[in-house]
């Protein structure tokens, strides 16, 4: 992965999260501290879950001597999370502006109990925009339940918004190498298999239970989901736009998933076809303000991006029906899969 795209994922960090604190300053104080069971106690406390994980690897990757670690009783309200937080920002552009594209297959070594990790710096980097991602889902849902809903925080809106719907400038960093996108997707597909054996031990009933997520019930998450890789691969490969699947034509979990193999087997197909040459270059498809020019890797990091987002709100339904997938974070793949 270049330093440009890089620096293209922590500028999405930034602007997604500053869309949650901007939803969230319209939340109720004893809202910000309602418990749930996402994992870390209130929104208040997933929020500076996110800024702490953010402060901690930045501090570890580049040795840093910031402020103390940033902790919840700092914050009793948005104002002083969202003054760390561009203080942290401000550190965080400032090292990424000391990279250069060499610098990214650097090795940062750590020790964790009795076992030894060795972190590729772009992987560790990009890990934490994916960590952010998987809470920002968690906090979106918290913050629509009390009817501040953040709105679109794809990595596809933040590209329309930040160019409209030009081309991301290339400059003149190394292209994108097809052996990165190959482990974010082998990431997403190890991820997918982790939420899909879970939900294997639902009943329909539950599977098919409402909620408030967005997408009607745990089967209509997973299925849309699927739905976005099998939608994204014929828009980048034949540029058409295909008819949604529906939750009602997958009655349990095994007709998911035969579908998602056939269609992972695709998508590999697809994937084996580019070059790296091929994952810098540009391509335009429709879309409803019209045509949109992009580069293809930014297209295929979106989907993984989306999912690891949907993936949070699958994660957080399976864990209240007593099934939870457990880490589904990068690093946790990557020790998994021994490559860190």
């Amino acid at each position: 992965m270049n330093r440009e795209a890089i620096k293209l994922y922590y500028a999405y960090n930034e602007w997604a999260n500053e869309r949650i604190l901007d939803a969230a300053e319209g939340v109720a104080p004893e809202q910000l501290l309602q418990s749930n069971d996402f994992g870390w106690g209130s929104l208040l406390g997933a929020l500076a879950h996110i800024l702490g994980a953010e402060w901690g690897w930045f501090n570890f990757l580049f040795g840093l001597e910031s402020d103390a670690r940033p902790r919840l009783e700092d914050f009793p309200t948005i104002e002083p999370l969202r003054e760390r937080w561009k203080s942290e920002n401000e550190n965080l552009r400032r090292c990424l502006d000391t990279l250069k594209d060499e610098d990214m297959t650097r090795i940062h070594t750590s020790v964790f109990g009795e076992r030894e990790y060795h972190w590729v710096l772009w992987q560790a980097l990009v890990h934490v925009v994916n960590h952010g991602t998987q809470h920002r889902s968690e906090c979106a849902a918290l913050l629509t339940g009390f009817g501040q809903s953040p709105g679109d925080m794809d990595f596809t809106q933040f590209l329309y918004e930040r160019y409209g719907r030009s081309d991301f400038p290339l400059g003149d960093a190394e292209p994108i190498r097809r052996e990165d996108i190959d482990l974010l997707w082998h990431y997403n597909d190890w991820a997918n298999d982790r939420i899909l054996a879970c939900a294997e031990g639902l009943s329909a009933e539950q599977l098919s239970t409402a909620n408030d997520f967005g997408w009607g019930s745990l089967r209509g998450a997973l299925v849309h989901l699927m739905d976005a890789e099998y939608a994204w691969r014929i828009l980048l490969k034949d540029g058409e736009h295909v008819e949604w699947l529906q939750p009602e034509d997958f009655l349990d979990v095994a007709s998911i998933r035969a579908r998602w193999a056939s269609e992972r087997e695709a998508f590999w197909v697809y994937l084996d076809s580019m070059s790296d040459a091929d994952l810098s270059g540009k391509i335009s498809y429709e879309s409803e303000d019209g045509r949109r020019y992009r580069l293809l890797w930014q297209c295929l990091a979106h989907v993984v991006n989306h999912g690891t987002q949907h993936r949070a709100e699958c994660a957080a339904l399976l864990t209240g029906f007593g099934q939870s997938p457990g880490n589904l974070d990068l690093t946790e793949y990557l020790a998994d899969a021994k490559l860190a």
